[in-house]
C-alpha cells in the first residue's frame, strides 16, 4: 500500500471510498479553502478527501430519483473543492468531459438533450485529457484560469446550471469518459510538476514536507498518489456508525436537500490542449458515471453518520502559513474556456459554521499526483 508519512491513502472506512473508478479513470474530491474573489489565486491545498458513497447501499434512505448504480458525497453550501485525476500504469491516456449540473466544465453549454448526460466529444475540446491533465479546480474560463467550484443549494438560484439553463434540475457532477480507438497506441504526456509558491513547508508527525514534495514510499505495483489521508476535517469519520447497527426501515427520503455547483475566485490553472488529436477517440464513451451532492446537514438522515467537520475560511489557511502552489506546465498550453462564467454571479459567502480550530489539528498535504508520473 502506497504511504505518505506512514499513513495509507487507500484507506476505506466501512463503505466510505476515497476514490472511484470511472473507466479505468481513478477520480478524488479534495475539500479545501475557497479563495477571495476579485484577484487571480494559486492552487490550494488538499485538506483531506471528501468520503464518497455508494448510493445502491442506501436504498431505504436515498431519493426514488436518484440512480441506484451511481454514488454520493456531503457538501456544505459555499464549501470549495477541487477534483483529482490518475490512471493505472498500464491504463491508456483517457478523455473526459466533466459536467456540473448538465453544464460542460470547460465551455459552458449545456448538455444536450436536456437531462441527458449522452453528450460527445468536441472538436473544439469540450474535454480534458489525462495525462497530462492532474486535476481540475473549477470552472475554464479565459486567460489561463478556472473560477473555483463552490457548493450551492439546488434552488437558490445559484448554481452554474441554474444561472444558465434558468432552472436547477440535475444537480451534482456528471463524468463521461473516452478511451482510445482500437489500435491507437498514445504515448502518454508528461504530467508537469508542482511547485509551492507561498505558505510554509510542515511538519507531518513523522516527516517534513521538502518543499512542496512529501518524504513518501512508493510500491512499483501502485500508482502514486497525490494528495493521500491525512489528520484532516474527515477524522470524524471515527465516530461513525456501523452499518450492521442502522435501522432504516422507512421509506425513500425527498425532503433532502441536493447541491449544485456554483463559482467562486479565479485561480490560476491552465486546462491542456489535446496534442493526440480529437479523431483518436472513440466516438461512444468507456463509462459514464453521476456523484450526488448532499448538504451536510442532511447527510445524517441518509448515512446514519456525522457529516464531515465544516470547511476551512481563507482567513484561517492564511493565518496557519499553509500552503500555494502552481505547475511547470506553461508549455503544455491552455485550451480556450469560456467566457460565459465571468459573467455569471459568484455563491454568496456567508457564515457556514463551525469554529477554525480544526486546522490546529490537520496536517495538510501536498498537491501531488495520483496515476503515472514521468520525468
Amino acid at each position: 500500500m502506497v504511504k505518505i508519512q506512514g499513513i495509507p491513502l487507500a484507506q476505506q472506512y466501512g463503505n466510505t471510498l476515497q476514490t472511484i473508478n470511472i473507466g479505468g479513470l481513478e477520480v478524488s474530491f479534495q475539500r479545501t479553502c475557497r479563495v477571495p474573489e476579485g484577484q487571480i489565486n494559486d492552487l490550494p491545498a488538499s485538506l483531506g478527501q471528501f468520503p464518497i458513497y455508494k448510493v445502491g447501499d442506501y436504498k431505504k434512505s436515498i431519493p426514488k430519483t436518484w440512480h441506484q448504480d451511481s454514488f454520493f458525497m456531503p457538501m456544505y453550501p459555499q464549501e470549495a473543492m477541487w477534483i483529482s485525476f490518475g490512471r493505472g500504469y498500464h491504463e491508456q491516456p483517457k478523455a473526459l468531459i466533466i459536467g456540473a449540473g448538465n453544464i460542460n466544465a470547460l465551455s459552458g453549454k449545456p448538455f444536450i438533450p436536456e437531462e441527458s448526460i449522452d453528450v460527445k466529444l468536441d472538436a473544439e475540446q469540450n474535454y480534458l485529457v489525462v495525462p497530462p491533465q492532474p486535476w481540475i479546480d473549477g470552472w475554464k474560463a479565459k486567460d489561463g484560469k478556472v473560477y473555483q467550484f463552490v457548493a450551492a443549494e439546488m434552488g437558490s438560484g445559484e448554481t452554474v446550471e441554474g444561472q444558465i439553463t434558468g432552472k436547477e434540475v440535475a444537480g451534482g457532477l456528471q463524468f463521461i469518459i473516452y478511451d482510445p480507438k482500437p489500435g491507437k497506441d498514445l504515448i502518454p504526456k508528461s504530467t508537469p510538476r508542482e511547485h509551492l509558491v507561498g505558505g510554509s513547508p510542515r511538519y507531518h508527525d513523522d516527516g517534513l514536507f521538502i518543499g512542496s514534495m512529501s518524504l513518501c514510499s512508493l510500491s512499483a505495483e501502485e500508482p502514486r498518489h497525490r494528495g493521500g489521508i491525512v489528520e484532516s476535517m474527515m477524522s470524524s469519520v471515527s465516530s461513525m456508525a456501523s452499518l450492521d447497527s442502522m435501522d432504516f426501515a422507512g421509506e425513500s427520503i425527498e425532503e433532502i436537500q441536493s447541491m449544485g455547483l456554483g463559482r467562486g475566485g479565479e485561480i490560476e490553472q491552465q486546462i491542456h490542449p489535446d496534442t493526440h488529436g480529437f479523431e483518436v477517440w472513440n466516438e461512444k464513451p468507456t463509462a459514464v458515471e453521476m456523484v450526488y451532492l448532499v448538504a451536510s446537514k442532511d447527510f445524517q438522515q441518509i448515512t446514519g453518520f456525522s457529516p464531515p467537520p465544516t470547511p476551512v475560511t481563507f482567513a484561517e489557511y492564511q493565518r496557519q502559513g499553509l500552503p500555494w502552489f502552481a505547475l511547470w506546465d506553461q508549455k503544455l498550453g491552455d485550451t480556450a474556456g469560456s467566457d460565459v462564467f465571468a459573467t455569471l454571479n459568484p455563491v454568496q459567502s456567508g457564515k457556514i459554521g463551525g469554529e477554525p480550530d480544526i486546522l490546529d489539528k490537520l496536517k495538510p498535504v501536498t498537491r501531488q499526483y495520483k496515476g503515472q508520473q514521468k520525468e
